[in-house]
């Protein structure tokens, strides 16, 4: 009997541990090939994520936010906004603005801004400031100082004007197949670089197909003019010197018509009598 108990006392823990050997045997290979397996598996499953985030990204991002709530991100895109189409200016505008498209011109295009120009509130404006200068100066045209003479000198201004206007856009600039337009450089540019600009735009222009050139349209029409007022000015405004002094006082005036041109609409927002662009 006891050596039955003894028996039974050893057979009980050998079977415990057979059993514990059993177990411990048929686990061990799922633990190893679930440990060699996980790395491989997070790993194959992490490169695709990070690929596709790189691929959702933009070729030229914008505006990119990004939200989180807890573990979880959101990221949105917003396209950039679109550029504006440029201006297409009129075929019957003398001036261009900066960023303005500018059609080709045609002959008629060059005739009707010829006249256009000639009888502008622009113009006016300049017989006025013209003729008050030369009769606050006393310059040519000579009608005197006295009241009656103002308003000869404006009458002989503005047809001096209008037809220097006619003969450098309608023919001249027809002839020698100029572009009689002003294009302004504007506030992206220094104001000593648009003034010089300005002011050797009465010499200085492009041709029909865009080319530097020297003005000779507005320099040949303003002489035409010129030598025009020996038919209406006072006789002791004619002759060669003195309609010398008429052309040379005429591509002045350009040049100071081209400086008022291109710093107007600066000061027009300088004094909020105009919104800025």
């Amino acid at each position: 009997m006891n050596a039955i108990r003894l028996s039974k006392s050893f057979a009980a823990p050998q079977s415990i541990r057979l059993l514990a050997l059993g177990l411990l045997a048929t686990t061990a290979p799922v633990t190893i090939a679930q440990n060699m397996i996980a790395p491989a598996t997070s790993q194959s499953t992490s490169q695709p994520v990070t690929q596709s985030a790189m691929l959702a990204l933009p070729d030229s991002p914008g505006t990119v936010s990004s939200s989180r709530s807890g573990s979880s991100a959101a990221a949105s895109y917003s396209d950039p906004a679109p550029a504006q189409p440029a201006r297409m200016a009129s075929p019957f505008d003398d001036v261009i603005a900066p960023g303005e498209q500018a059609p080709a011109l045609t002959p008629r295009d060059k005739l009707l801004m010829g006249i256009k120009s000639s009888v502008s509130p622009f113009s006016i404006a300049g017989w006025v400031a013209s003729a008050g200068w030369s009769h606050v100066t006393n310059g040519p045209p000579n009608y005197g100082t006295d009241s009656g003479a103002f308003g000869q000198r404006l009458g002989a201004t503005a047809i001096r004007d209008a037809s220097q206007d006619f003969f450098s856009t309608s023919i001249m600039a027809n002839l020698l197949h100029e572009d009689p337009r002003y294009y302004k450089l504007g506030r992206s540019h220094s104001i000593g670089k648009r003034i010089v600009y300005a002011a050797t735009r009465a010499i200085i222009t492009r041709t029909d197909s865009g080319r530097t050139t020297p003005n000779l349209a507005l320099l040949s029409g303003n002489l035409e003019g010129a030598i025009l007022t020996n038919a209406y000015y006072p006789s002791s405004n004619h002759g060669v010197s003195e309609t010398v002094k008429i052309f040379g006082s005429s591509i002045g005036g350009s040049a100071l018509g081209f400086g008022v041109t291109e710093f107007l609409s600066d000061a027009l927002q300088i004094v909020h009598l105009k919104k800025a662009d």
